[in-house]
C-alpha cells in the first residue's frame, strides 16, 4: 500500500512538473526544473530536462531558464556524473567527436536524436567553447583540480561545459527551407541595390548594415540565417568584377564583427583571394580588418603577417594605420615577431601621418611581453618618444611606462591630467595599464591622480569633443571618466 501510494505521489509530482516544464513563463519552467533535478525519479528527470533544454525558447540568459536544472540532474546520479566529465574531458581537443559524443549521450537520455551531421560553423563555434572550458579548469583528466564533486568551484565548471554544450546546439539549428530561401532571396536583393550606391557612402552603409544587425528579439535560429547573408556576401567577395569584390569586402567587414567563428575557411579564403590583386586603398584597409578580427576570434594557421607588412609600406595612410594596428595580433609570437617590430619603430620614427604614428606605437606597447630583443627595442622607442608632440604616441609611450614600472611614470600621468583638455587616449592608456594583475596604484598618486579627474568631470571634460557624433562622443568620454574615477578611488587591499 505504501509502495503504491509513493508511485502514486511520484506520478502526480511528474506530470504537475512536466506541465510546468511548458508552461510560457520562463520563471515558472525554471523552477521546475530545478524541482525535476532534487525530487523527480532521476531517469524520468533526465529525460524530461533533455527535452525541455531541448525546445527552450529563450536565448536571453538561456541558463536561467530549464539548463541550470537539467545541469544539477546530471550531476546528481555519480555514473551520469562520471559520463559527462568523461564526454567533456575526452574532447577538449575533438570538437567534432565532443558533438557526436555529446548528441549522442543526450539521445541515450530520451532528449533530442544524435546529430549525423557537423558542418564546420557548428565545429567552429564548440572548438571555441572548448578552449573556453580549459580556462575554467577542464583538463584531459576532468576536474579533479577543481576538488571532490559537491564543491562550488567544481559544479560550476561542470554547470558551464553543460550550458555551452546545449547551447551551440541550441544556435547552430538550421532554418527551415522555405524561410531559408526568403532570406537568400531577400539578401541578394539588398546586395544588388548596394551596388548601386557609391562605396563607403552613408546610403550604401544604410543598406548593408541590417545584414550585419542582431536582431532585437533573436531567436535559436538567427545564427544560420546570419550564415545565408554572409554566404551571399562571400560570393560577391570572390566575384572577378572589382566592384561587386568591393561591396562584399565591406559587407563582410561589418558582418565579421558579429560573429567571427562564422564561415572561418571560406572568409579566410575569400580574404587570400581578395588581397591577391592590387586593391583600392579602402577596399585593402578592409581587407586587414577582416583579418584582424578573425584572429582575434581564434588564431589563424599560417596569419598573413607579410601581407600586413606590406601594408605598413603602402603609400595611403589610412592602409599603413590599419596595417600597424593589426599586425601585432598576428606576429606576436611568429618567427616574424622581430621584423615586425623593427618595421612598427621605422614607423613611429619616420612616418609623416600622426594617426599612423600613433598605431605604431600602440602595437609596439602590445607587443612589448618583456622577451628580448623585443622588449629592448619596445622599450628604448618608447621612451625615445615619451615627449612626442603627438599625444597618440604619447599615451602609448605613458601606458608602456606605467604598465613596466618607469620611474617617472606618474609624473607624466599627473602632468597630463593637468590639462583641461587632456585627449582621452590618456584616460584609456590609464585604464588598460592598470588592467594588468600586478598593477598598484601608489597611496601618494591616489588623491592626486582623483583630484584632476574630478576636475575634468567638475569643467565638462566629457562634452568638449571635437565630433560630437564620432568616437568617443560625449557620452562615450563621460562613461570613460567615471568609470576611471570609481576605478581610482578603490585602494586594492
Amino acid at each position: 500500500m505504501f509502495k503504491k501510494r509513493r508511485e502514486r505521489k511520484q506520478a502526480d509530482l511528474h506530470e504537475e512538473l512536466a506541465t510546468a516544464l511548458r508552461d510560457p513563463d520562463r520563471a515558472v519552467r525554471a523552477k521546475a526544473a530545478s524541482d525535476a533535478a532534487e525530487a523527480a525519479e532521476p531517469e524520468w528527470a533526465l529525460r524530461e530536462l533533455a527535452l525541455a533544454v531541448d525546445r527552450e525558447p529563450c536565448t536571453d540568459d538561456f541558463h536561467d531558464t530549464v539548463v541550470d536544472g537539467f545541469a544539477a540532474a546530471l550531476r546528481r546520479e555519480a555514473p551520469v556524473r562520471e559520463r559527462t566529465e568523461r564526454i567533456v574531458a575526452g574532447h577538449l581537443d575533438d570538437p567534432e567527436g565532443f558533438v557526436r559524443a555529446w548528441t549522442g549521450f543526450i539521445a541515450e537520455l530520451g532528449g533530442a536524436p544524435a546529430l549525423l551531421e557537423i558542418d564546420e560553423d557548428l565545429r567552429d563555434d564548440m572548438r571555441a567553447r572548448l578552449t573556453y572550458l580549459r580556462g575554467e579548469g577542464w583538463s584531459a583528466e576532468g576536474l579533479d583540480g577543481l576538488g571532490r564533486p559537491g564543491t562550488f568551484a567544481r559544479d560550476l565548471a561542470f554547470d558551464l561545459a553543460v550550458l555551452l554544450a546545449s547551447l551551440v546546439v541550441r544556435r547552430n539549428e538550421p532554418l527551415p527551407p522555405a524561410e531559408a530561401e526568403r532570406v537568400w532571396v531577400e539578401t541578394r536583393a539588398v546586395l544588388e541595390r548596394a551596388l548601386a550606391v557609391a562605396p563607403d557612402s552613408e546610403a550604401r552603409l544604410e543598406l548593408i548594415t541590417p545584414l550585419a544587425e542582431t536582431p532585437e528579439d533573436e531567436s535559436w535560429t538567427d545564427r544560420a540565417l546570419h550564415g545565408i547573408q554572409v554566404d551571399e556576401t562571400l560570393t560577391l567577395c570572390m566575384s572577378a568584377d572589382d566592384d561587386r569584390a568591393a561591396l562584399g569586402v565591406e559587407t563582410l567587414d561589418h558582418q565579421i564583427m558579429r560573429d567571427a567563428v562564422l564561415r572561418r575557411r571560406r572568409t579566410r579564403e575569400a580574404l587570400d583571394h581578395l588581397v591577391a590583386r592590387e586593391r583600392a586603398p579602402f577596399v585593402l584597409g578592409q581587407i586587414l580588418g577582416c583579418y584582424a578580427q578573425l584572429h582575434i576570434a581564434s588564431p589563424l594557421g599560417n596569419p598573413p603577417v607579410k601581407v600586413f607588412l606590406a601594408g605598413m609600406r603602402h603609400t595611403d595612410g589610412s592602409v599603413r594605420s590599419t596595417a600597424a594596428t593589426g599586425v601585432g595580433l598576428l606576429a606576436l609570437g611568429t618567427p616574424e615577431a622581430k621584423r615586425t617590430v623593427d618595421a612598427l619603430v621605422e614607423l613611429l620614427d619616420h612616418d609623416a601621418v600622426d594617426e599612423v604614428r600613433g598605431a605604431a606605437a600602440g602595437c609596439l606597447v602590445g607587443m612589448d611581453t618583456g622577451e628580448e630583443p623585443i622588449s629592448r627595442t619596445v622599450s628604448d622607442a618608447m621612451e625615445r618618444h615619451a615627449d612626442s608632440p603627438s599625444p597618440l604616441v604619447r599615451a602609448a609611450s605613458l601606458r608602456h611606462a606605467l604598465e613596466h614600472g618607469s620611474t617617472d611614470a606618474y609624473d607624466r600621468l599627473l602632468r597630463e591630467f593637468d590639462s583641461p583638455d587632456v585627449h582621452w587616449e590618456f584616460l584609456s592608456a590609464y585604464e588598460l595599464a592598470a588592467m594588468d594583475e600586478g598593477f598598484v596604484l601608489p597611496d601618494d598618486i591616489r588623491p592626486r591622480l582623483v583630484e584632476r579627474l574630478e576636475r575634468l568631470e567638475a569643467n565638462g571634460w566629457a562634452d568638449r569633443c571635437g565630433d560630437p557624433d564620432g568616437y568617443p562622443g560625449p557620452d562615450d568620454r563621460a562613461e570613460l571618466l567615471s568609470g576611471l574615477l570609481e576605478q581610482v578611488r578603490v585602494v586594492r587591499s
